[in-house]
């Protein structure tokens, strides 16, 4: 069962203001998953929301909360939010997935404004949804390391790109098959 932790918004997601939270989350998360375990049910929390969404943050939590049935939400494109780079950020937190959503983004540096329909990342970058293997996310380098690394849970197809949706997903998921395929 995934569900949210936190969530702030820049300036409100330093690291000092994560230091201070971190244990009031901890608590939160373990009582949670407690109660779920008595149910046999997995949380997770995705990386989402800002406050929670670099790897080493959620990494921190799930050690931190210390139970077999408290895992990860995988988001490959959320990453780009808090400008980490995608393959090292999933490869770091695949130990402790349970789910992964694929996701591609398109992606701008800070100075290269590009208008209407883009996002900003917390360090200033702009980014837009893609169709998985559209995008600037290197998807085949990471559908290879989730293989090898024996994850055997679900992966999701994830859109929130510009184009028709129905188009954008069969394009997509086509794709990321394509990329389990070749691994």
């Amino acid at each position: 069962m995934r569900h949210d932790c936190a969530r702030r918004r820049p300036p409100n997601t330093s690291t000092e203001q994560f230091e201070k939270d971190l244990p009031v989350l901890i608590a939160a998360c373990r009582e949670l998953a407690d109660y779920a375990a008595q149910y046999g049910i997995v949380t997770s929390i995705e990386n989402h929301g800002m406050h929670l969404q670099a790897s080493e943050r959620v990494r921190r939590l799930v050690l931190g909360v210390a139970r077999p049935n408290f895992k990860t939400t995988i988001d490959v494109g959320n990453f780009v939010c808090v400008d980490e780079e995608p393959y090292f950020a999933v490869r770091d937190n695949l130990p402790f997935a349970s789910f992964i959503h694929v996701k591609d983004f398109h992606r701008k540096p800070p100075a290269a404004d590009p208008g209407e329909g883009w996002n900003r990342s917390s360090g200033g970058a702009w980014w837009r949804g893609a169709i998985a293997g559209h995008g600037d996310i290197d998807l085949p380098t990471i559908v290879r390391a989730i293989k090898a690394s024996g994850y055997d849970g679900y992966l999701s197809l994830e859109f929130e790109g510009l184009e028709d949706p129905r188009l954008g997903c069969r394009i997509g998921l086509d794709n990321v098959k394509r990329y389990w395929r070749e691994a």
